[in-house]
């Protein structure tokens, strides 16, 4: 069995990655929080642990994979925009050699190791708060807009870094985490029910892949104007609409590229795209390889 470490992050200030550590705040039971914000691939994550640590994932947008170690064995789990995941302490996870995808989240570490003293909460609360969430059941919940704005301003306030606005802060983080409770389930093989005429949409696109997608036309099909549409697609999927339909074109792409020996210029103007490399440029963006790298890896062929 490989190597397994225990992971934590180091204060950072970029446009990506936003993270607080605690030397910065200073709030009991709180390590690091974090604001991700990619653009592009970033790289995969090693497989990892946190000893006493409840490690929370809030998507904004986008989708994000990880795999947990359970027995000797990996489970594979993927959340998007408007959910919530957890790992809990001494859990194995990681994303191993899966490319993750652009995406928006918050992220943050609780501490489990004084029950007593969590985020200025006095004993008997915080050892509700820490009983609560080590208790859940549950480590995959879809949200609301009110709870993604619990963590946007605990974010906000802990951006200024000043004791004061650290400890508002620190109150809105407890406001999001008391909620996690009452949150819907998301089960390990859940599949959601979508707004019909959304997911009207969804399957012309799926059975049409190869055609011309103008946002138009799938609005037209779900029967909203083009500008409830987009709301309303983002709202069930997690997603907008052009960013499905990226992820769509590359799904197949990839089987293309492992299945048949098509050339990638063809595929590329299969897809709609103008020219094989701005193809390439996509599926860079999204997989952080190139298809012919993507195809190599993963076939053992020659390609001409």
């Amino acid at each position: 069995m490989k190597e397994r470490y225990e992971l934590f992050d180091k204060f950072s200030w970029s446009k990506e990655n936003k993270t607080i550590i605690w030397e910065k705040h200073k709030i009991p039971g709180l390590r690091n929080i974090t604001h991700w914000n990619f653009t592009t691939s970033p790289s995969p994550l090693i497989m990892h642990y946190h000893s006493d640590i409840i490690e929370i994932h809030c998507m904004i947008k986008g989708q994000r994979h990880t795999q947990i170690e359970k027995n000797g064995s990996l489970e594979s789990y993927t959340y998007a925009g408007n959910e919530v995941f957890l790992t809990f302490p001494f859990e194995i996870h990681g994303n191993s050699s899966q490319p993750q995808l652009p995406c928006e989240f918050y992220a943050f570490q609780i501490s489990t190791g004084n029950p007593d003293n969590l985020l200025g909460l006095n004993k008997e609360f915080s050892n509700m708060l820490c009983h609560t969430l080590l208790h859940l059941g549950q480590r995959h919940f879809r949200t609301g807009n009110t709870h993604i704005q619990y963590l946007r301003s605990a974010f906000n306030f802990f951006s200024d870094m000043t004791p004061q606005s650290v400890k508002i802060g620190a109150q809105f983080l407890v406001c999001f985490l008391l909620s996690l409770q009452f949150l819907p389930p998301v089960f390990h093989s859940d599949i959601y029910s979508l707004d019909p005429n959304i997911a009207a949409s969804i399957s012309w696109l799926n059975q049409n892949i190869h055609e011309p997608m103008h946002l138009q036309n799938l609005a037209d099909i779900s029967g909203y104007s083009l500008s409830h549409f987009k709301i309303k697609f983002k709202n069930e999927v997690g997603i907008t609409p052009a960013e499905y339909i990226s992820l769509q074109k590359l799904e197949y792409a990839k089987k293309q590229l492992l299945e048949t020996d098509i050339s990638i210029t063809n595929l590329a103007y299969s897809l709609g795209f103008s020219s094989s490399n701005y193809f390439s440029s996509v599926f860079k963006k999204f997989l952080d390889c190139t298809p012919k790298d993507y195809r190599k890896r993963h076939r053992n062929v020659k390609l001409t």
